[in-house]
């Protein structure tokens, strides 16, 4: 499938939601198991319903812009890097559907629809995102699709997806918010701001650093862009805050919170906007941004 040719956020998504249901169905392939359709079925049930897919694009424009800026030359194109997003958006969706759990959020609906639990049961939601996470891994070790790419910068990108996903990020992020809901943690803006960089940002900065660490980009590249990534989580939690009246929301006067919004904002812009062909990315901020404006 080519995704290579879509120029807007919409194209990419409608062709992606297509992709992800010809992978998924390749990679569960068990057909003689009892209800491994519903299990295929309970797989597919978020990741369908993801919405707007934001961190398969992100890493999509990312790739797009260090092969449009960098003086090396690549053997790559984009849709090289779609078994990647893929990956992204299977843990993605791993951390929301256990994120639902009545252990945890306990959460009924997500996106206008049954969270996992609640369609399929407790115990399955917790297998289901158990698959879900183990995918990845199986897509991101399958080199013979991913062959055009450096082999040890794989091993490299497994470490790094690891780092994000486990004790330095998600996994870190989502144990503090559990203490900070059972009011263990102070409710200080301090503590709520470190909350959201570990679970939020964790992804953000993942979806960017993948191209970086598979195409070894210059030096000013890569600073340029993981400063790009770093502010655009922050602005994304704020502005998800800003507008679901939560979070910092109620630790911060409101404009307090709308000038923070704009810094992050303006610095996230103010790294990429020196490149040529950083339109894209921009578009990704202003997206986010003008939510709120």
């Amino acid at each position: 499938m080519e995704i290579i040719n879509t120029s807007t956020w919409i194209e990419f998504n409608n062709l992606f939601k297509e992709y992800i249901e010809i992978q998924v169905k390749k990679l569960l392939n068990k057909k003689d198991a009892i209800f491994y359709e519903e299990l295929i079925e309970g797989v597919l049930y978020p990741l369908v319903n993801s919405g707007k897919f934001f961190r398969p694009y992100l890493l999509y424009q990312t790739a797009n812009f260090v092969l449009k800026n960098s003086k090396l030359k690549f053997n790559n194109n984009l849709d090289d890097f779609l078994p990647f997003a893929l990956a992204i958006e299977l843990v993605h969706n791993y951390s929301l559907v256990h994120d639902d759990l009545p252990a945890m959020d306990n959460t009924s609906y997500r996106r206008g629809i049954l969270t996992v639990h609640k369609k399929y049961g407790e115990a399955e939601a917790i297998l289901i995102g158990d698959l879900l996470l183990t995918l990845a891994f199986q897509v991101l070790t399958d080199y013979k699709k991913l062959k055009s790419f450096d082999y040890a910068n794989i091993i490299k990108l497994i470490n790094r997806f690891s780092y994000y996903i486990g004790q330095d990020f998600l996994i870190t992020g989502q144990y503090l918010d559990i203490k900070y809901q059972k009011k263990l943690i102070p409710n200080t803006f301090e503590n709520i701001k470190l909350i959201n960089y570990y679970k939020t940002a964790g992804l953000i900065l993942l979806s960017i650093e993948i191209p970086l660490v598979l195409l070894n980009p210059e030096y000013s590249i890569k600073y340029s862009l993981i400063k790009y990534g770093f502010n655009l989580g922050y602005l994304f939690q704020y502005t998800d805050d800003y507008l679901d009246k939560d979070g910092v929301y109620n630790l911060l006067p409101k404009n307090d919170l709308k000038k923070l919004i704009d810094f992050h904002y303006l610095k996230a812009l103010n790294s990429i906007k020196n490149f040529q062909n950083f339109q894209d990315l921009q578009d990704i901020l202003d997206f986010i941004y003008f939510r709120i404006n």
